[in-house]
């Protein structure tokens, strides 16, 4: 994700440092945390509860070596999101980026609001389809391969429509774009007392 070629590791870093400086959460959970995916950028005075979520025990470890020592209250958690809705205490903010390409979007968008406190947020970072690039960027890591076939689009509105009919509001959009040619949509959503 760092490569050069590949660009999406400061992508995401820059994600999830604007969400956190938007919402000033307490306590943040990052949904596919892998080796921390811009932790390193994320302020300890503001945030002092960190979930790191991920499916892979290889991933999660490593996270946890760079950054448990960083926040007052780290809390690794093994687990994968498509099996349902991870054991945690509820969070002020939720970040998932380049995750739920991966997911049942439906059933996601379905426990998500049991996972955050009253009013709490959830940021997302979705890569757009393109006619010419390939879902999963090439790299000399071949092992990447293995994640196409279970990739799949979400498109902003899709999931807009499925957030707003569980209670939450889009209060903000933004479309970035990096020098592999890629496109993503970045989006922040508020939990409402509809919930």
């Amino acid at each position: 994700m760092a490569l050069p070629s590949v660009g999406q590791a400061q992508l995401l870093g820059t994600a999830l440092q604007r969400t956190v400086t938007r919402f000033q959460p307490r306590s943040l959970a990052v949904l596919g945390v892998a080796g921390g995916n811009g932790l390193e950028l994320v302020d300890p005075a503001i945030v002092r509860r960190v979930v790191a979520l991920d499916f892979n025990s290889d991933y999660l470890a490593l996270c946890t070596h760079r950054h448990s020592t960083s926040f007052d209250q780290f809390e690794p958690v093994l687990h994968d999101l498509s099996q349902g809705p991870p054991l945690i205490a509820p969070v002020e903010c939720i970040f998932a980026g380049l995750v739920l390409e991966y997911l049942c979007i439906e059933s996601f968008c379905g426990y998500l609001a049991a996972l955050l406190t009253i009013d709490g947020n959830f940021s997302v970072l979705l890569q757009l389809p393109s006619a010419t690039l390939p879902e999963i960027s090439t790299s000399p890591f071949s092992s990447l391969s293995r994640l196409e076939p279970a990739f799949s689009s979400v498109h902003p509105t899709s999931l807009d429509n499925a957030l707003s009919a569980r209670g939450f509001i889009r209060v903000a959009s933004e479309r970035y774009e990096i020098e592999s040619g890629k496109s993503f949509c970045y989006a922040s959503y508020q939990l409402t007392d509809a919930a």
